[in-house]
């Protein structure tokens, strides 16, 4: 029978921070945030809400995550970020595999998109889930810095539980423009030694992605919102390929 821990990674999110922790505590009493060096309130929250604290330098999303793993008192962990909150649905389903025996290594957790105040349904990440409920003893974090996964191998059992991690995205349009700068170049320097400049992928990926997106995944259907984020991120795939030619010459 699982039994759960609760890992957090966070930087100036003290906006964001107590709704997350809040949630969290409904699972278990044993959660962990790994803090780099916030300017905000972040810790005087986690203070106020008698989690265990602890700062750390950042040297990438995948070292500071299993570096909560590491510190977390249990094998299985619910790593949820600082933007996230873990609905009632999904609290209540997570709670019913503790009181079992599970023959799984790891849960996929469904993710609803709360963008700029508004739910989203159709478009880029719908429906979307992602592995976040694992045992630590035989999956961890892997070291990519740009979009970091879990090392799932084939043996590995993977189930999928009801209910939703909502996701606040952005609050601003600004702060999602300044997300896509921000990873549009950390995805270059991760290329950096081992791509060379796809000048036709430069091009043509923005208009497929679009396409994907808007059309083919209902984006539209999401309203002003849906053709921002499909047209955005036409943007921010064009930027990857700009960066890495920039990188390279």
């Amino acid at each position: 029978m699982p039994t759960i821990s609760a890992v957090v990674i966070t930087y100036n999110q003290a906006h964001k921070l107590e709704p997350t922790l809040k949630a969290l505590q409904k699972v278990t009493k044993d959660i962990v945030v790994i803090d780099a060096f916030s300017t905000d309130d972040t810790q005087e929250i986690c203070t106020k809400l008698q989690v265990r604290f602890y700062q750390r330098t950042w040297d990438g999303y995948s070292t500071q995550k299993n570096y909560g793993n590491s510190l977390a008192a249990n094998n299985w962990i619910l790593s949820i970020d600082s933007d996230e909150v873990v609905s009632d649905e999904l609290i209540n389903n997570i709670k019913e595999i503790e009181s079992i025996k599970v023959d799984y290594s790891a849960f996929y957790l469904p993710f609803r998109t709360i963008f700029c105040g508004k739910m989203l349904h159709y478009g880029a990440g719908n429906p979307e889930a992602h592995i976040r409920l694992f045992n630590k003893n035989v999956i961890q974090w892997n070291t990519s810095g740009v979009h970091e996964g879990l090392t799932i191998d084939p043996e590995h059992r993977v189930g999928t539980l009801k209910g939703y991690v909502y996701h606040y995205t952005v609050d601003t349009l600004p702060e999602f423009y300044a997300k896509n700068e921000k990873y549009s170049s950390l995805f270059a320097l991760s290329r950096k030694n081992n791509t060379q400049p796809n000048y036709i992928l430069m091009y043509t990926s923005p208009f497929f992605r679009f396409v994907k997106e808007y059309i083919l995944k209902l984006g539209f259907l999401d309203g002003k919102y849906g053709w921002i984020i499909a047209k955005e991120n036409a943007y921010y795939t064009y930027l990857k390929y700009k960066k890495i030619s920039t990188i390279s010459q």
